[in-house]
């Protein structure tokens, strides 16, 4: 049996959020990652890009990585309705090594949550 070795390459990318119906006010974040099969021999990374860069030293307010896990920027929301901007791209590579025969058997899924704190 042959050995494929390949690189797939998924982006999740995050331009506006829009608050249909204010449930809590808080500080909200939206975190990404990519759950691959334990069977099959893998390396990921994950990465971030600011779509639009904004200036300034890095802090909570900016994207980041942490554990393989991609989060965006910590944006408040206060009222109904309401639009923000967060223009962060979130992108997952995966390097991997398949039977050439099985390469259809590949399983990716990617996992979002959307977190907020007070």
């Amino acid at each position: 049996m042959s050995e494929v070795q390949g690189t797939l390459e998924f982006s999740v990318e995050l331009h506006k959020f829009h608050n249909v119906d204010l449930f809590q006010r808080g500080f909200y974040q939206v975190r990404a990652g990519l759950k691959v099969s334990p069977r099959v021999p893998h390396r990921l990374i994950s990465l971030y890009m600011l779509l639009c860069p904004i200036s300034g030293e890095c802090s909570f307010s900016c994207a980041g990585v942490y554990d393989s896990t991609v989060f965006s920027r910590i944006f408040q929301i206060l009222y109904r309705n309401e639009e923000i901007s967060v223009n962060d791209c979130m992108i997952f590579k995966v390097h991997l090594l398949l039977d050439g025969e099985r390469v259809s058997h590949a399983d990716f899924g990617i996992i979002s949550k959307f977190m907020i704190s007070w």
